[in-house]
């Protein structure tokens, strides 16, 4: 008897990508939904400026969540150009990739609240963790071939792939977030370094492939 759970087709890879825009998609658009709310309680003679005055906070909040799940699809969709077919291994991680994808408006709203400790910390860590799935999905891709699509700029891709100086950072970020709770975002500064860092792990990821050859 056929085990039919362990069916993998492209169709239902181009469903796995459609579900995953989706997600992302719902998420971005609820995010303005408390941005309504606040243009319908304003009140008789308020100005622009008045709400964004009153409401700053919040209008943040929404850029911050929306540039960088903006930035995590951009990721996303970029690493999946380069696969044709799934396994169940990266089944499951879209599902850690996306459930952070939810959670990070409310963190972001956490991170507003002066009130809530430490919240800085489970902002770094949400990112941390979206980071990471997408890292793994690429390395998965790297040890499995199969799942790729062949082409010659595969292996330049591979060796140039970045996200792991950036989980790095993050971590160091979140652990200082944690030690210092005072520090707010302050930490997040330390990702304005995962440029170098990023370099420096595609050149010895380069130099490994170069020895591997030999």
């Amino acid at each position: 008897m056929a085990d039919h759970e362990s069916r993998r087709t492209e169709e239902g890879f181009r469903r796995l990508i459609a579900f995953s825009d989706a997600v992302v998609a719902i998420a971005l658009t609820l995010l303005v939904l408390p941005l309504a709310d606040i243009a319908r309680e304003v009140t008789q003679d308020t100005t622009v400026g008045d709400v964004f005055s009153e409401y700053l906070p919040e209008i943040i909040s929404f850029a911050i969540s929306f540039i960088v799940i903006w930035v995590l699809w951009r990721n996303h969709h970029r690493i999946m150009e380069h696969f044709r077919i799934y396994d169940r291994v990266l089944f499951e991680l879209h599902f850690v990739w996306l459930l952070t994808i939810v959670v990070l408006p409310f963190a972001t709203a956490m991170l507003d609240n002066r009130h809530i400790e430490r919240a800085n910390a489970v902002y770094m860590g949400v990112l941390a963790v979206s980071i990471l799935s997408l890292v793994t999905m690429t390395g998965w891709g790297a040890r499995h071939r199969d799942l790729l699509e062949p082409g010659e700029d595969i292996e330049p891709w591979l060796e140039q792939r970045s996200g792991t100086g950036t989980f790095l950072l993050l971590v160091v970020a979140m652990v200082v977030a944690i030690i210092y709770p005072a520090t707010d975002v302050w930490p997040l500064l330390l990702l304005f370094l995962s440029g170098p860092v990023e370099k420096l792990l595609a050149r010895l990821r380069h130099r490994g492939a170069e020895k591997s050859r030999r």
